[in-house]
């Protein structure tokens, strides 16, 4: 793969880069799994957003941030939030903090979506 091929793969979706900064900013390295980078990290800036807060995961666009090991189930809850920010675009993050706002987390309808086996966005 040429140079901007590896650039592109990098950065596949507008949130990609928000998701690299916090892996970099968690002091750690990501891996390649399902199309996705995923860095595992319990400290820097993971610690704060993620440990600090009592959530596993947190994805931007095509980056998964985990404060460890994910199990597979929230994985696949994880791979769900990709395919949201896929298919909702740039309206993703504003539409996720207006239905946090709204919902909480435990209600909120993206969340429920990527746990759910019904989906929101399949035909």
């Amino acid at each position: 793969m040429d140079r901007t091929g590896r650039l592109a793969s990098l950065i596949a979706h507008h949130a990609d880069p928000i998701g690299h900064l916090v892996g970099i900013l968690s002091f750690t390295l990501p891996r390649f799994r399902d199309g996705c980078f995923l860095y595992v990290t319990d400290r820097g800036l993971a610690r704060l957003i993620l440990s600090r807060r009592g959530y596993s995961a947190i994805t931007f666009g095509h980056v998964v941030v985990a404060a460890r090991t994910l199990p597979e189930t929230i994985w696949r809850h994880e791979l769900r939030h990709v395919t949201q920010y896929e298919t909702v675009g740039c309206a993703f993050l504003p539409l996720y903090l207006l239905l946090y706002r709204r919902h909480g987390y435990r209600a909120h309808p993206l969340e429920r979506d990527a746990s759910s086996p019904t989906r929101i966005f399949d035909g």
